[in-house]
Formats: C-alpha cells, sequence, structure tokens
C-alpha cells in the first residue's frame, strides 16, 4: 500500500481476516500437536491383549485429557451398539442417595403389638403406616403425630421442629418447612394429610389410604390403626391363619397373606375386601346407582347388572347351555341352569347344612329362616322383608298412598 498524506495509515480487511485466520489456525495446530503427543504417550499404558477379541479398547480424546473405556470379552461389528454402550458408560451420573438416618439408640418396643426393635428408627418405621403414631428418634417413646411430637421434642429433648399446618409432618428448620409446604402442598398433589406422605401417581396414593383403615382381628376383636401392628397381633392370636410359604408355589409366595374381614358397620356384614366393602355401603345402604336404563331408566349398580336388564328390552340371549341348549341372558344364568343339571350346590347353609346354587339364595335363606343378614323395614310399621320388591309390594297395599310408593318405586 502506498502512502498518502491525507489518508491515516491502516490494513486492507481481506489481508487482515487472512492474517488472523492463520495465527488461529497455528494456535490450533499447537494444542493438536499437544493433545496428539500426549494421547500417544497415554496410549503406551494400554494393556496388551494376549488373546482377542478378550478385551475390547475405546480412546475417547477430550480436551483436557485422554479417557480409555475397556470391555471385557465384548465382541461385536456393530457400531450402533457399540456408540449406545459407550454413551451409557460414559454419560451416565452417579445415583445421589439420600443420607441414611441414624439407627442407634435404645431398645424400644411397640405399645400396641408389644413387638421388640433395636432402635427405634426400626420402630419408626414399624408405625410408618400408622395415621396417628410415630416414635421419637432419640428415645423411642410414641407419641401422636404433629403437635403433640412437636411438644415432647421441645420438653425432653430441647429441640426446636416446626410443624406443618396441613399434614403432621414436622421439619428441622423453617427453610426446608417452606420447601416441603410447596412441593406437598401445591394443586394436585397427592399428599396423605394423616402421615404427610406424598406420591406420584393416584393409583399409589391410593392404596396408601388404605394403610390407615382400622382392622380387626377376627378372634379377639381387637382393633388396630397400623397394619404392622395388626400383622404382628395376628400371628400370635392366631398363628394358624396364615398359610405356610413352604408349602405354597414359589411363583404365588408374594400372594400369600393373613385373610382380613371388613365389617359393615350399618348391617354386620362382613368381606374379604375393602372395595366390596365400599360397593356394598354405596350400593346398599346409600342407594346409589349410577347405571341407568336408556328404554325405561330404571337404575342399577354396575353396567353388567345394566347390561343384564337391557335384555329385557332387546331380547337378546347369547349364552347358551351346553346340555340342554337352552338360551339364557347372562352368563352367571348359564351357570347357575347348568348347576340344576348336575346338581352341584356349591354354597352351604352354617346353621342347618342346606346348599344352594348361588351365594345370593343362601343369603335369603339365611334371612327368611334364621333371621340373619340385613332385612330392609318398613318406615310405617315393624314389618321388614327379604327383598325389595316385596317391601314395595306391602308398601302399596297396606299404607297406599302416592307418598308411600314413590319413595320405594325405585
Amino acid at each position: 500500500m502506498h502512502e498518502e498524506s491525507l489518508i491515516p495509515l491502516g490494513a486492507c480487511v481481506a489481508c487482515a481476516s487472512t492474517a488472523l485466520a492463520a495465527q488461529e489456525f497455528r494456535l490450533f495446530v499447537r494444542n493438536s500437536e499437544k493433545l496428539w503427543r500426549k494421547a500417544l504417550i497415554n496410549l503406551t499404558t494400554l494393556p496388551n491383549t494376549a488373546a482377542p477379541p478378550a478385551k475390547s479398547i475405546f480412546a475417547f480424546v477430550k480436551t483436557s485429557d485422554l479417557s480409555i473405556q475397556t470391555f471385557k470379552d465384548y465382541n461385536t461389528n456393530d457400531p450402533k451398539v457399540i456408540l449406545n454402550r459407550l454413551k451409557n458408560r460414559v454419560t451416565k451420573k452417579p445415583i445421589e442417595r439420600k443420607p441414611r438416618g441414624a439407627r442407634t439408640g435404645p431398645s424400644c418396643s411397640c405399645p400396641d403389638c408389644g413387638k421388640s426393635f433395636l432402635s427405634p428408627y426400626y420402630l419408626n418405621m414399624h408405625l410408618r403406616n400408622s395415621g396417628h403414631k410415630e416414635a421419637c428418634l432419640i428415645c423411642g417413646s410414641v407419641f401422636v403425630r404433629g403437635k403433640e411430637m412437636q411438644e415432647h421434642l421441645s420438653s425432653a429433648h430441647n429441640e426446636i421442629a416446626f410443624l406443618c399446618k396441613k399434614c403432621p409432618i414436622l421439619c428441622p428448620n423453617e427453610a426446608q418447612l417452606k420447601k416441603h409446604v410447596q412441593k406437598a402442598h401445591k394443586a394436585g398433589a397427592l399428599t396423605c394429610t394423616d402421615c404427610g406422605r406424598t406420591f406420584p401417581r393416584n393409583a399409589s396414593f391410593e392404596s396408601h389410604s388404605q394403610m390407615h383403615a382400622v382392622r380387626t382381628c377376627r378372634a379377639c376383636g381387637v382393633q388396630f390403626t397400623n397394619r404392622g401392628c395388626y400383622r404382628e397381633h395376628r400371628s400370635q392370636c392366631e398363628p394358624d391363619a396364615k398359610p405356610n410359604a413352604a408349602d405354597v408355589p414359589r411363583n404365588r409366595r408374594s400372594n400369600i397373606r393373613d385373610p382380613a374381614t371388613f365389617t359393615c358397620d350399618h348391617c354386620g356384614k362382613t368381606y374379604n375386601s375393602r372395595p366390596q366393602l365400599k360397593n356394598h355401603i354405596l350400593w346398599i345402604h346409600m342407594d346409589i346407582r349410577p347405571h341407568q336404563c336408556q328404554w325405561c331408566g330404571k337404575r342399577f349398580y354396575t353396567h353388567a347388572r345394566l347390561a343384564e336388564h337391557n335384555v329385557v328390552h332387546t331380547r337378546a340371549r347369547n349364552f347358551e347351555c351346553d346340555i340342554c341348549g337352552a338360551k339364557l341372558v347372562s352368563k352367571m344364568a348359564a351357570v347357575y341352569h347348568r348347576r340344576r343339571h348336575t346338581g352341584e350346590r356349591p354354597y352351604e347353609c352354617e346353621d342347618c347344612g342346606e346348599k344352594f346354587i348361588s351365594a345370593s339364595r343362601r343369603s335369603e335363606h339365611a334371612k327368611r329362616r334364621h333371621n340373619k343378614g340385613y332385612r330392609l323395614p318398613c318406615p310405617k310399621c315393624p314389618a321388614n322383608f327379604v327383598r325389595r320388591h316385596e317391601l314395595n309390594k306391602h308398601m302399596e297395599k297396606a299404607h297406599k298412598g302416592p307418598d308411600s310408593i314413590l319413595g320405594w318405586a325405585q
């Protein structure tokens, strides 16, 4: 470039860009040379394979160092399989585990079932499903969750604990309490109000809610609010109730459980599961019938009962007896019909020994002959009946009137 008096000194833009790019390339070559020199030095430390493919070796060149990944007895030619395995090996993060609580302390026992534990930690785990009680991790004393435990920690151990206003959870400081409220009591959170545990799925939350139910021993009638206490008491009160696991196939041992019974407070009828008791209360005592017939408007407890009723309007009989060829409206009707041919009567009365083809007929027999179970009382006289249509007929004849019939016609 020729210098001119009125033009300032400078360089061409293209020349300046080329010079900068050359300098950057020179630095890149120097860094690459250092990296490869270091990589070659590290490669000299690799183990010598005696008989390939006894070990496969992969080298990862990084900006800071060379990392070596080895696999024993790994012989594959698929590059995708190798790449996926190497990605899992390199990018896998270590699992963050919560710090374990202190498991030392004085030996203690549960005040409800008498089971002994080595430390308060294990006693507290035993009472984890209890909706009312928990153990002090310092001394092992058992108190009601929430306020009572907070007062015990303050008076006996001089420790300050912050109680959540929406559940009985105690936090050591206000920061953890605030974090607990934001996580456990936000909109849509599935948090148990009895013990403060939070669940990610609705199914887990509903399953946990059954843990706080009151369980009654069938042998002596003692009630427990903790499933662990109930099981410990049942193992001592009636040790032969639970079958021996050694006599059960291995694939069915996970289903072995102590049979529990659930009793209705209204009529005293017992069931083997809580959902059965729930349906009994909804259908019988609350008279909730969500399924309605589209032709006549009659309501039913379940969709299966509605489907059976629809046969009255559609005249469809899709179930055939394999003995006489008779067409029936439902599968259970076909089962009962077949029992009339074979003479099978699997349901036996406990009082007189008479046998029946269905449990409903045995229940009706027990109500009529032995005066057992719940009967439908008349609201206007001392009479009671086994079936609802009998009560409706009685109301129509004995207490005839429009107000009497409307309430019982459904």
